[in-house]
C-alpha cells in the first residue's frame, strides 16, 4: 500500500468519492463547513496503482484534524495506512495531537479509531441536527437505523507521555495547590523568588478562595496520569489589571505542572486543551500573562508554544514590591 499526497490529477476522482460518501464535497464537522476537495489530502494506492482511499485534513493550532477518511474497500488496511500517514504529517507539522469528529451512529468508525489508539474527547449533543439546517441533504437516520443527532470527537496524543485532561472538581483543589507549592519550592531552589514568592499556596486564603470559586464556574481543568493529578490550567476571563480586548477571548489564569515530570510536555498538553475549549466555543483568541522579570524565561517558553508578546504591565503586591508581567496572545 502506497500513500501519497493528493495531486492535481486526483481532483475529479476525489470529488466523485466525496460526493458519493457525503452527498457533496462540502462537509460539516462540528461548527465548521468546508469544501473537502480544497483541503490537503492523502491518497492510498494499491500495488497496481489503483486509487483505493482518501483522507483530507486541516492543520491548525488545535492539531491536525482529519476532516474525511474513505476507503474504497473495507477491511483491506486502507484506513490504517491513511491514518498512519496522517499521523506522520501531524508529527512533521509539529502538532501535538491528531483529532476528528464523527457521527454517533458510525459504530464501525468508532471501533476503528479506538482500536488504533484514539480516545473519545467529547460528545456534542445535537451537532448533526444543527448541521442539517445548513446542509439539508444530511439523512435523518444513519447506520443501523440510529437517528443522526450527535457527534463524537476523538483524538490521538502525539506527545511522548499522554495525560488525560478533564474538568476539575472540589476534590482537586488540594492536589492542585500541592502542585503549586511544589513549583514554588522549585523556583526558590533556582533563586527565582520573584515569580511566585516563597510562601506555600496551600495555606494562602486568597489562593484557596480563588480555587474554590473556579471549580463551580468550570474554569479549572486537571491533567492526570494513572489517576494522579500532574498539572492544572484555569481558563476564563482576564483579570481586571490586564488590558481589555474588544472581542471574545479565552484567558489562561493559571498553569502549573508537576516539576517531577519536567520536560514531558505537560504544559503544552494543557495549553492544547485550552485551545480546544476556545475553538469549541467559537473563540479565536487565547491570551495569557506571565512573570516578565529576571531573564524572562517564562515569556520565552510561551513564545515557543506559539504565543506572541503584546502588552506589559506592573502589579503592586501587598508586600509593596512591583511584579512585572507580560501579556501574550495566540490567534486560533
Amino acid at each position: 500500500m502506497l500513500v501519497r499526497a493528493v495531486a492535481e490529477g486526483d481532483l475529479s476522482w476525489l470529488q466523485e468519492l466525496l460526493t458519493n460518501a457525503y452527498g457533496a464535497v462540502h462537509v460539516i464537522t462540528g461548527e465548521n463547513g468546508r469544501d473537502a476537495d480544497r483541503l490537503p489530502g492523502l491518497v492510498a494506492e494499491s500495488a497496481t496503482g489503483e486509487r483505493v482511499g482518501l483522507l483530507t485534513y486541516e492543520v491548525a493550532a488545535t492539531g491536525l484534524e482529519i476532516v474525511t477518511l474513505n476507503a474504497v474497500r473495507p477491511h483491506a488496511g486502507i484506513g490504517t495506512a491513511l491514518l498512519d500517514a496522517a499521523r506522520a504529517v501531524a508529527a512533521d507539522a509539529g502538532c501535538s495531537r491528531l483529532w476528528l469528529i464523527t457521527t454517533s451512529d458510525n459504530l464501525d468508525a468508532l471501533r476503528f479509531y479506538q482500536r488504533r489508539g484514539l480516545r473519545v474527547r467529547a460528545v456534542h449533543p445535537g451537532a448533526v441536527q444543527r448541521a442539517r439546517r445548513r446542509k439539508p441533504q444530511i439523512a435523518e437516520a444513519g447506520d443501523f437505523g440510529i437517528p443522526l443527532r450527535d457527534e463524537v470527537e476523538l483524538e490521538l496524543s502525539l506527545r511522548d507521555e499522554e495525560a488525560y485532561v478533564r474538568p476539575g472538581t472540589l476534590a482537586d483543589v488540594k492536589p492542585v495547590l500541592g502542585l503549586m507549592d511544589g513549583a514554588t519550592r522549585w523556583l526558590v531552589g533556582l533563586g527565582r523568588t520573584g515569580q511566585w514568592g516563597t510562601e506555600p499556596h496551600s495555606t494562602n486564603p486568597r489562593r484557596l478562595t480563588a480555587m474554590m470559586r473556579w471549580v463551580p464556574q468550570g474554569h479549572l481543568h486537571v491533567a492526570e496520569i494513572d489517576g494522579t493529578a500532574v498539572g492544572a490550567i484555569v481558563v476564563g476571563e482576564a483579570p481586571e489589571h490586564i488590558p481589555v480586548v474588544y472581542e471574545p477571548e479565552l484567558y489562561v489564569n493559571l498553569l502549573v505542572t508537576d516539576r517531577a515530570r519536567q520536560g514531558r510536555g505537560l504544559g503544552g498538553t494543557l495549553l492544547d486543551h485550552a485551545r480546544v475549549l476556545a475553538v469549541r466555543r467559537g473563540i479565536g483568541l487565547l491570551r495569557v500573562d506571565c512573570y516578565a522579570g529576571d531573564d524572562q524565561a517564562l515569556v520565552g517558553w510561551y513564545r515557543r508554544q506559539g504565543f506572541t508578546s503584546t502588552e506589559t504591565f506592573t502589579v503592586r503586591l501587598a508586600t509593596g514590591v512591583d511584579w512585572p508581567g507580560q501579556v501574550l496572545e495566540q490567534r486560533l
